[in-house]
């Protein structure tokens, strides 16, 4: 994140459980969320001064273009068309903001299963040191590959930095120029 943030948006804040910690770092928070369920548990988590959140599509809900120093979207892009959700992050940021993505990548190949059979231990040990959360968020599963990602988010977003994590996961962290 980078600082100074003057706004930050979560993108599909589900019940808000990333706002309060944004909103330590940034003047203002936006989470957008299509879930009025949702965003009425968001405003319960994030009640504070410098949060608002708003029931709308993020594809089209009337956000300031260039108006975001960084955007997060955590585990919500899978429920959405990559293409023109990477660009609508890509419109919404100013120059030198940043997009943090952790998503969602379904296995497709031998190696997507290997790596995903490989992390079960870790998830395991995680699970009895932690607990197990689950969000409330609808789930989806996802139906792009880690490649097919991959390929769409470079095209849209040179430079980025793209990398496979546990939970079948991946983070894309980019600064727009």
């Amino acid at each position: 994140m980078p600082q100074p943030c003057e706004s930050a948006l979560d993108v599909g804040c589900g019940d808000g459980v990333l706002l309060p910690k944004l909103a330590q770092r940034a003047k203002q928070v936006t989470g957008i969320d299509v879930s009025p369920d949702m965003i009425s548990r968001a405003r319960e988590n994030a009640d504070r001064v410098n949060v608002r959140c708003v029931v709308g599509d993020f594809l089209s809900y009337p956000l300031p273009a260039g108006g975001c120093d960084f955007i997060v979207a955590a585990a919500v892009l899978h429920h959405m068309p990559l293409e023109p959700a990477l660009i609508r992050c890509a419109e919404l940021l100013g120059h030198g903001g940043v997009l943090a993505v952790v998503g969602l990548a379904r296995n497709t190949s031998v190696f997507d299963y290997v790596l995903s059979a490989a992390a079960v231990p870790a998830i395991q040990i995680t699970h009895l040191k932690r607990g197990f959360w689950e969000s409330p968020a609808p789930k989806r599963d996802p139906e792009m590959s880690f490649t097919q990602i991959r390929t769409v988010a470079a095209r849209i977003l040179p430079g980025m930095d793209m990398r496979r994590r546990l939970y079948y996961r991946y983070t894309i962290l980019w600064r727009k120029s």
